[in-house]
């Protein structure tokens, strides 16, 4: 059978799709250790992952407009 949710399995997609739905405009210190895994895990890299001060933004909505792109793709 297909795992039309590869990388992840169908439990890590329902918790990622959670999680995503609960992040507004502030990306919470405790998941960004998450966010960025995930980012590189669908993306097959290994990026290093930026600090969560402010001069690193542009990074944090890259990561998760690209997850958040993954999920629309996968509905």
């Amino acid at each position: 059978m297909e795992n039309k949710y590869e990388p992840l399995t169908e439990g890590e997609y329902i918790q990622l799709r959670d999680t995503m739905a609960e992040i507004g405009a502030y990306l919470p210190d405790n998941l960004a250790p998450y966010i960025w895994a995930t980012f590189n895990r669908l993306r097959d890299m290994n990026e290093t992952q930026p600090c969560t001060c402010s001069s690193s933004g542009k990074h944090w909505k890259r990561a998760v407009d690209f997850i958040n792109e993954w999920l629309k793709s996968k509905v």
